[in-house]
Parts: C-alpha cells; structure tokens; sequence
C-alpha cells in the first residue's frame, strides 16, 4: 500500500528575505540550513528533524517562486508543536520583538498562540499534548 511518510517543506512566498530570516530566524531560533543567491532571493530553515521552511522572493514579472507554475495561494496558515508548559515563553519573546500575539485559544488537545509574519503568514505555536486522534504527541527541536 502507498503511503506519505510525512511532511518534507513548506513554502512561503515573502517580499523581503532579509525581513523575514529576522523573524523565523532571529525570533524564532530556526537554522539556516541553506541560502541562495542575491539573483534568486530565498533561503531554506530547519522546521523539524526532516522538516525545512522555504522562504523565497517572488520572480520578477512571474508567478511566485512558492507556487508551482503559479498554481496556489500566497497566503498561509500553518502550525507547528512548541515545547510543553513554553507558550506563556513564547508570548513574551514574540511580544518583545514587536509583534501582536492573538490568544491563548483553547482546543480539545491543547492551547495555541497566533502570530503573523511580516508577510501576513499566520503561524500557530501549537502548545498540545495529543495529536488529532488522541495520541500523545512525539515533540522533536529543529
């Protein structure tokens, strides 16, 4: 039977690298596992163990570069597990960087915050114990 293994990236479109390294890099902690050239602006950050984050600048005169032959959207949400007991941490440390911090928000496994990137990504710290269907949660750093 065929089976997906998992998430290998993601892709974000954003308009200035150099803004949005500051903030899934420096605010975040994610490694730089990989940068491109200044005539293809965009870089690769460690997500999860096998996970990395796309982070690349639109083509000039073309479909962004995030999308596949321009199919898609530009806008996203997405969630990642932050380490149990640290969403309180993690508040503090995006609010004193300068960014708004929607929540906590309750749900049936956990508590999440919302934060939006320089672009307009909405990125959730996901602070749960169980997954989906009930299972504990295997966390990883990245």
């Amino acid at each position: 039977m065929l089976r997906l293994r998992g998430l290998l990236e993601l892709v974000l479109e954003v308009q200035d690298l150099d803004r949005s390294l500051a903030f899934y890099r420096d605010v975040l902690g994610l490694a730089v596992v990989e940068r491109w050239p200044a005539e293809r602006p965009g870089a690769w950050v460690r997500l999860g163990r096998n996970e990395v984050l796309g982070l690349w600048e639109p083509k000039s005169g073309g479909p962004g570069v995030g999308l596949h032959e321009g199919r898609g959207g530009n806008r996203v949400h997405y969630a990642v597990y932050i380490e149990e007991g640290s969403l309180a941490a993690w508040s503090e440390r995006l609010f004193q960087a300068g960014y708004e911090v929607e929540g906590p928000v309750s749900f049936r496994h956990g508590s999440s915050i919302f934060v939006t990137d320089p672009d307009e990504h909405v990125l959730e710290l996901a602070d749960w114990a169980r997954d989906w269907e009930g299972r504990p949660v295997q966390k990883e750093r990245a």
